[in-house]
């Protein structure tokens, strides 16, 4: 009895997905239709890449065609179809003058396998205080619509199926210091709480000869000598806090800093213990994340930025991610280079390469 029951339990399942499924697939169809046929549509992309190893796909190579930025209700949509899925999106902004915004945003992603990802994320902000919350579902892993998820900066939930979810509240103290507190839920339920902050570097500007008082030679006083001018030399960074969860407790610090051409640093690390409430398993954990991104290093309007992360605290993401991101502009569009690498959660070494252009629709 209690194997038929399962059975039927199964099937009902099954067939409730597939409804799912061939709802999704149809609601993308409409979406997608209006995108590859309205003259407005901004922006037209296209990827392929290359990855080892594949699992849990078949193949290690990977294609796609997207559209972007098409005007839809007031909002914007956003389709795309792959070698692994149809995906749309659905962003919609709304200002509530004088202070507060919110921006929304929800994706849908489905395969031929009946899988899918459904997520959204709300953000919003009034006065000195700023709301992010998202949340996700999935049947399908994130390397579904990005195949170099594994070894992306941004550490990605790579389980097969489930949910995950973050909160995330700034509060703006004053002009150089944000209070945070966050939260994310799913495969570790953790908290988190810190403070960022800033500061400019200013450098003062030799006075111009031209500029100075000269004198009279009539007795009289010299004009005052004007005040010396000062420019910006750069902008430090630097964020402190504390993480906790069931499983880590831990503080984390970091350190950033920004120069007005636009090259960037920034340097992130976290000690702290696992599994702190066993005295058994208790152990001692650290992590450590850095990038530096340059402009205009590989010609006019280019971008290049490489990263590296090492945190073994994480349950469900790639303990080791590193990688090299660029962008250059190449005709009427923008060539993209992606290169990543790093460990998966199984332990195994992997490597990706992804190579995609973009180009706007509205230009002559």
């Amino acid at each position: 009895m209690k194997c038929a029951a399962g059975l039927r339990r199964d099937c009902y399942a099954a067939v409730m997905l597939l409804r799912f499924s061939l709802r999704a697939v149809l609601l993308g169809g409409l979406l997608t239709a209006p995108a590859l046929t309205a003259a407005h549509a901004t922006s037209l992309n296209f990827g392929v890449a290359y990855v080892r190893p594949a699992d849990p796909w078949s193949w290690p190579t990977w294609g796609r065609v997207g559209v972007d930025d098409v005007s839809v209700g007031g909002g914007t949509l956003s389709a795309s179809v792959s070698t692994r899925a149809l995906s749309v999106g659905y962003r919609q902004g709304l200002s509530l003058p004088p202070l507060a915004t919110i921006t929304a945003r929800t994706d849908l992603t489905v395969t031929a396998q009946r899988g899918y990802r459904i997520g959204s994320q709300v953000s919003g902000s009034a006065g000195p205080v700023a709301v992010t919350a998202s949340g996700t579902y999935f049947t399908v892993p994130a390397t579904v619509n990005d195949p170099l998820a594994t070894y992306a900066e941004a550490p990605v939930d790579l389980r097969l199926k489930g949910w995950n979810a973050d909160l995330a509240v700034r509060y703006r103290v004053n002009r150089d210091l944000v209070a945070v507190v966050g939260s994310e839920f799913g495969p570790q339920n953790q908290g988190a709480l810190g403070v960022e902050g800033r500061r400019s570097l200013t450098r003062v500007v030799p006075p111009d000869p031209a500029d100075q008082p000269q004198d009279a030679g009539d007795g009289s006083d010299p004009a005052p000598v004007p005040d010396p001018e000062t420019e910006v030399t750069g902008t430090v960074t630097w964020r402190a806090g504390v993480r906790g969860g069931a499983d880590l407790l831990a503080v984390t610090g970091g350190v950033g800093y920004a120069t007005p051409a636009g090259v960037t640093l920034n340097l992130d690390a976290l000690a702290g213990v696992q599994d702190w409430r066993s005295a058994q398993n208790r152990a001692r954990t650290w992590g450590l994340s850095g990038s530096v991104a340059a402009p205009d290093l590989l010609g006019e309007g280019s971008t290049l930025r490489a990263y590296a992360a090492y945190e073994p605290w994480r349950a469900a993401a790639s303990p080791l991610r590193a990688g090299v991101t660029s962008e250059l502009p190449a005709g009427p569009g923008t060539v993209s280079l992606d290169v990543a690498g790093g460990r998966g959660p199984d332990g195994a070494l992997g490597f990706g390469v992804k190579l995609g252009y973009s180009f706007d629709l509205s230009r002559p």
